[in-house]
């Protein structure tokens, strides 16, 4: 029977009132979080609800708090102390806000994949469609204060999607080390709507089987190429080398394909850099190892020159890339410097924003948990048009003001 006062999702969960997001759709995210955490439900039954609303609640005043700039357990004590009167105009608080020995205890015991699937599906609710020129940065990042040594148990390492137009995340999965990216990263595109999405990523991803399922799930792929692929490196290296040379006039040796380029400078951090972005098509004849990867139609060059001034000589890499798509050098250069995009809007801001890296939260699924609270905040705080203030100025502004709190979760109380 329905609870006087109590909301649902289309699942017909019940909760208590929405928790607010910019599109109303985080509680019914919330709402899958499944029943875990807590023997006999001692703590949800001392409060008078279900176990499943209990964590729910709990992880929304997580979220909330990480909203406003705090980055522990304790910060979140503490928040939540502060704005009781605020927070219990949403949430059924009967006896008061939890401590954070609770915000432990729930974030440790709760099953990281199905908060994650909830977190993909709050997602998919707010970024609509991703039309044909998204791109969708795959990098993964290593939590390095949730290393635990008295456990023997090492640093979390996360696999994460980023859509590089909007700076969103769209998923991320856990893994134990960092050689174990190969096979988290087809569970974390299985939780993402490709269609139409280029996904990009570096050397570690570089595999026929993450490229057949980018293909099969109605992407592009994007692909940092080096020596886990060899002969595909040594052929591609090779018919670059020979693009280069002087055409054969022979009418009986086939000529290499035409290579595109582009150059640029950038002048910036001391330094001088001229970025030499080269792209062919048509090499199949050239590069039998292309033949194993799902319509692979460019290869890509990119040679970067360092200038540091008279004393110190230049530094000269050259990096290549494989693609479904067929690009021009100039959609080729755009396309990765995109990618790196990832470690701007992610992971330096996770680290220095949001204080990732020197969190020590370390219990069972914790820093795990903890991880896609910060996302789920991350994504409200720059998913706001309203001004152009900085993710840290905006999460102080809404730990200080309750009405830009409310406007930027587009809430109305």
């Amino acid at each position: 029977m329905p609870r006087p006062g109590a909301t649902y999702c289309k699942t017909g969960t019940a909760r208590s009132q929405p928790l607010p997001n910019s599109n109303g759709t985080m509680s019914c995210a919330m709402c899958h979080v499944p029943e875990q955490g807590f023997a006999n439900n001692e703590l949800a039954t001392a409060i008078g609800v279900g176990q499943e609303l209990f964590n729910a609640i709990v992880l929304g005043i997580a979220v909330l708090g990480c909203v406003c700039g705090c980055d522990s357990a304790e910060e979140l004590e503490d928040w939540g102390a502060k704005e009781a009167q605020w927070l219990g105009q949403l949430l059924e608080l009967r006896h008061g806000t939890p401590g954070q020995d609770v915000f432990l205890r729930v974030l440790a015991a709760i099953d990281p994949k199905q908060f994650g699937e909830a977190f993909a599906l709050w997602v998919r609710e707010i970024l609509k469609a991703f039309g044909v020129d998204a791109q969708v940065a795959v990098d993964g990042q290593t939590h390095r204060g949730s290393r635990s040594r008295s456990a023997d148990r090492g640093p979390v390492h996360m696999v994460s999607a980023l859509c590089c137009g909007d700076g969103l995340v769209l998923g991320q999965v856990k893994t134990d080390e960092k050689s174990n990216e190969i096979t988290a990263i087809p569970q974390l595109l299985e939780m993402i709507d490709l269609r139409g999405a280029l996904v990009s990523m570096d050397a570690m991803g570089c595999q026929v089987s993450i490229a057949k399922l980018i293909k099969q799930r109605g992407g592009d792929y994007l692909m940092g190429l080096k020596g886990n692929q060899s002969t595909l490196r040594e052929e591609t290296e090779a018919v670059f080398t020979s693009s280069e040379q002087p055409r054969s006039k022979n009418v009986d040796v086939a000529s290499p394909p035409v290579i595109e380029k582009v150059v640029s400078i950038d002048k910036g951090h001391g330094r001088f850099e001229t970025r030499k972005v080269k792209v062919l098509h048509d090499f199949a004849e050239w590069v039998p190892a292309s033949k194993r990867w799902p319509q692979m139609h460019s290869l890509i060059s990119i040679e970067s020159t360092r200038d540091f001034g008279q004393e110190t000589p230049a530094k000269t890499e050259t990096r290549f890339y494989i693609t479904s798509r067929r690009m021009t050098a100039e959609q080729a250069a755009a396309a990765v410097r995109n990618h790196w995009l990832v470690e701007n809007q992610l992971h330096w801001c996770l680290d220095v924003s949001f204080g990732q890296d020197a969190n020590q939260t370390r219990t069972k699924h914790a820093a795990t948990n903890l991880a896609i609270v910060r996302h789920f905040a991350l994504n409200l705080v720059r998913n706001y048009g309203g001004d152009r203030y900085s993710i840290p100025r905006r999460r102080r502004l809404c730990s200080y003001y309750v009405d830009y709190r409310e406007t930027l979760l587009g809430m109305s109380i």
